[in-house]
Parts: C-alpha cells; sequence; structure tokens
C-alpha cells in the first residue's frame, strides 16, 4: 500500500449509542449478550469474547433523545491517527479515557456521521470464552456422517457475542455519491457489492481492503434515508458462534418479550444468517453468524434492489428494510 493515501483501517472496535433511557438498554445489551466491561454513572462499556477491550458504548443521553454516536475503526498505527488529524473537520488526537485506554481521532462524513479512529489500546492476548464453553460442531450429511455415538445437547439462554463486526448509515437525496467518494477517499474501505434502483446506485456494502487478505464481506454499508427522516444508524450487527447459538438467543430474547425486527433468515450479499432486534431506544441491533470473507481479487457484484437481494430464506422482508 506504498502509494495508497487513504487511512490504513485494520479492523472494526466498537459502536457509541446515546441512550435516554440507560437503564432499559442496559438490561436488553445484556439479554442481547454482551458483558459489561466498564460502568459509570454516564457510560457502560459492554465487550464480547473476543480480543477487543470493549465493543459497545452507551451513554446516557443528555439531550433527552436517544441518538447514534458514531462508529470506530482500529487503525495501523499512530501514525495514521497523525496523519487523519491533518483531515477537514478532524479533531486532534486525544486519550481514550476507556477500558485498554488508545488515542482516538474523530472524523466527521459529509452527512454528519461521527467515524473514530483508534490505535494503541490493550487487547486480550486471545478470544476467551463465553460462561457456557461452545464447541465446534460436528455435522452429520445425508452422505457423511462423522459424529458417531455422540449428541447435541444446548443450554437456553442469551446469544454470546463475540464482537462487533459491522455497521450502516443513512444518507440524504443525493448524497450516494458524496458519501462514496469520502469514504473510499479517506479510509481504506473498498465496495464489495453496489445495489441499484433502475440503473440508479442507491447503497454499498465495504469491506476494509487488505489486499490478498480475506476480510469480512462488508464492516461498513449505506443506504438512502427514508423521505423525511433524518440520516442515522442503520443497524449495527454483532457476531455469534454460530446458527444453534444464535437461535437460542432468539428463543431467549423473544422469551424477554422485545419486538423483533426480522429473522432468522439468510442474506444473499454476504450470505450470514441474521437475526434482527429492535432495542429500547428503538434501535435495530443484529446477530450474525456465518458471514462471507472477500479480498481484492473477490469480483463486486452489481445487483437490483429488492426483496430478492436480501434474502434467500427467511421471513418477509418488513418495511423498515
Amino acid at each position: 500500500m506504498v502509494d495508497d493515501k487513504r487511512i490504513r483501517l485494520v479492523k472494526t472496535a466498537y459502536v457509541t449509542y446515546f441512550h435516554a433511557d440507560l437503564e432499559k438498554s442496559r438490561k436488553f445489551l445484556l439479554d442481547f449478550g454482551l458483558v459489561i466491561a466498564k460502568e459509570t454513572e454516564e457510560a457502560i462499556y459492554f465487550k464480547g469474547y473476543g480480543t477487543e477491550p470493549y465493543c459497545y458504548v452507551a451513554r446516557r443521553s443528555k439531550s433527552g433523545q436517544s441518538e447514534f454516536g458514531g462508529a470506530a475503526y482500529v487503525v495501523e498505527d499512530r501514525r495514521e491517527l497523525e496523519r487523519a488529524e491533518q483531515l477537514p473537520d478532524a479533531t486532534p488526537i486525544q486519550k481514550l479515557d476507556a477500558p485498554g485506554n488508545g488515542e482516538v481521532v474523530t472524523l466527521c462524513d459529509p452527512e454528519g456521521h461521527h467515524v473514530q479512529l483508534v490505535c494503541g489500546q490493550t487487547e486480550n492476548a486471545a478470544p476467551g470464552q463465553p460462561t457456557a464453553p461452545l464447541e465446534k460442531l460436528v455435522v452429520n450429511y445425508e452422505d457423511e456422517k462423522p459424529r458417531l455415538g455422540k449428541f447435541h445437547r444446548f443450554a437456553p439462554g442469551p446469544a454470546p457475542v463475540y464482537r462487533w463486526g459491522h455497521y450502516g448509515v443513512t444518507y440524504s437525496e443525493g448524497g450516494y455519491q458524496t458519501m462514496f467518494d469520502w469514504y473510499t477517499q479517506n479510509l481504506t474501505l473498498t465496495p464489495s457489492d453496489i445495489v441499484y434502483k433502475d440503473k440508479t446506485p442507491i447503497t454499498c456494502f465495504f469491506h476494509i481492503d487488505h489486499k490478498e487478505k480475506y476480510t469480512d464481506h462488508h464492516s461498513f454499508f449505506f443506504k438512502p434515508a427514508a423521505p423525511e427522516q433524518k440520516c442515522s444508524v442503520a443497524h449495527s450487527a454483532f457476531e455469534v458462534h454460530d446458527f444453534d447459538v444464535q437461535q437460542l438467543g432468539h428463543d431467549y430474547l423473544v422469551a424477554q418479550g422485545y419486538p423483533l425486527c426480522w429473522g432468522v433468515g439468510r442474506h444473499v450479499l454476504g450470505s450470514q444468517i441474521f437475526d434482527y432486534w429492535f432495542d429500547p431506544s428503538n434501535f435495530i441491533l443484529e446477530h450474525y453468524a456465518d458471514g462471507d470473507l472477500v479480498n481484492k481479487d473477490t469480483p463486486v457484484t452489481h445487483v437490483q434492489a429488492g426483496p430478492k437481494a436480501l434474502a434467500v430464506w427467511g421471513p418477509s422482508v418488513p418495511k423498515v428494510f
């Protein structure tokens, strides 16, 4: 990447939300499968069982309105932060007062969404395990049955979150190209899929560009805001172990009375098994498992918008999508 002037991203770090009712959100996020890393009167840092010190920051809203606070990526080193703080509207490098410490620069995209770039955080040396250890299942197929004399048994409860994997934001009318240029010219984000309405691109899914190295099919996407709606977050997605764990988490959230948004189903773009929920602030959070990986040689797909572009199988697509 010698000639690449973009800020070099490594991976996703965390998302931030401001909640009007922090206590209700706290309970939901625990039921969703996150674990508290640190808690103060004004903020709660939630983590998964991956290496990240935290992956979701829930802050108490001072305005009384629930709002999306932006998302963060890990960058290669401090030199990337030094380059980032030179960008228009960027903050100076600041200390992170959070689990794992580190430093951060905050950018602002053309629609006002905050993008944070972090480095120097202290992470766990290796992924941990949730309270109940998770096993990689041995699957018996119709013509190949390697699981002999052993049984699948599962414990009910929340689906333990491994990490935060991706998110999406919305843009105002006519903002597609401006958003595309900002993200692809400033950050090492590269399209995986472009979705069209007729011949006009409206949605784009981006992966972190590591050239030959494979990365998640998408870490970020944007789509048009609904008419007369202000731009905000579309959803944030958190990876879980596998389909069974995801379904157990689905059943647990149903039993707790939380409103289901959409799921369980299988996506077309990215292939993830998905399960979307409304939190108490009416934000959409997703559990996902079994997503695709891509690299520089993976062709960019071009598809027409519509239900067939969203799911291979699952419930009918809700209006919010």
